[in-house]
């Protein structure tokens, strides 16, 4: 599976490079909760853009039932020589290492409840220790998933746990679709929704080919993405993604899969997955 990363090219690419700054966003002393004791599962809002790309975040996390724009899926601790630094090291360091350990596919899908088939879309985003709590010996860092909700002026917003939110309806606000051309999360009118699969047509075939064999390659990959045989949703087809003609002639066959409505003037609302909607 590919992670998205830096999906919000204002807020995250910002962050990116405040990440490199090592400032630490003001908080009270009462309320303040240490790097060192927050836990997995908990959920982390912000009053303004400035104060989530900080690199550090030691306020009070909120109820996950509450609009949130992170939540924490993995803590873990610097190892190795990065954690003998007695004072905190470079950004760059720092920022490399972190977004490494906590970019972790196999895990954010467990933590997610995603099926093999379901494409996650959420952006890793690392806390650090601040610089004080880094000189008293302080190692832990915090890995939170971004929710992939857009046009959100401050960052993502939802109102709803991460944990297992694959395995619900609710999870079309963080699966990815398309309308046309355009990214949407599936909780808008979509067209097409990406299934977790990418295939590579044999070099040999005909261009005239490459739309009939890739529908016909991604249906199982797709049946496996609704739990259930696509001739039992005649309202629903394969809309694989093929290269162009331009693409073609330049060697490339890779063949993305998605699902959609049959009727190609129709758009629907939330998601097609058969796990979020309890099939087994």
């Amino acid at each position: 599976m590919m992670m998205h990363k830096r999906k919000y090219p204002v807020l995250l690419g910002a962050a990116g490079l405040t990440l490199l700054t090592g400032c630490t966003a003001p908080h009270s002393a009462p309320a303040a909760v240490p790097t060192v004791m927050q836990v997995v599962g908990t959920c982390h809002t912000f009053r303004t853009q400035q104060e989530m790309v900080q690199p550090s975040d030691i306020a009070p996390p909120v109820p996950c039932g509450r609009p949130h724009r992170t939540e924490t899926y993995r803590v873990l601790s610097f190892e190795g020589a990065i954690a003998a630094h007695g004072k905190r090291p470079d950004p760059e360091q720092m920022a490399a290492y972190a977004q490494e350990r906590c970019d972790d596919a196999k895990v954010i899908k467990q933590y997610l409840g995603a099926g093999p088939r379901d494409t996650v879309a959420f952006t890793v985003w690392p806390r650090v220790p601040t610089r004080a709590e880094w000189a008293m010996g302080v190692r832990t860092l915090r890995c939170d998933l971004v929710p992939p909700v857009r046009e959100a002026k401050n960052g993502p917003l939802v109102s709803f746990p991460a944990r297992d939110v694959m395995k619900k309806p609710q999870s079309s606000a963080v699966r990815q679709c398309e309308r046309g051309s355009t990214v949407v999360t599936c909780d808008h009118p979509h067209d097409r929704e990406e299934v977790a699969v990418w295939l590579n047509l044999d070099g040999a075939l005909r261009f005239e080919e490459a739309e009939t064999t890739a529908t016909k390659q991604c249906g199982p990959f797709v049946e496996e993405f609704l739990r259930t045989k696509l001739s039992r949703v005649p309202t629903l087809t394969v809309k694989a993604r093929t290269p162009s003609s331009d693409e073609w002639a330049k060697g490339v066959r890779t063949v993305k899969c998605g699902v959609g409505p049959a009727n190609p003037a129709a758009t629907i609302v939330g998601t097609l997955s058969g796990s979020a909607k309890g099939r087994v």
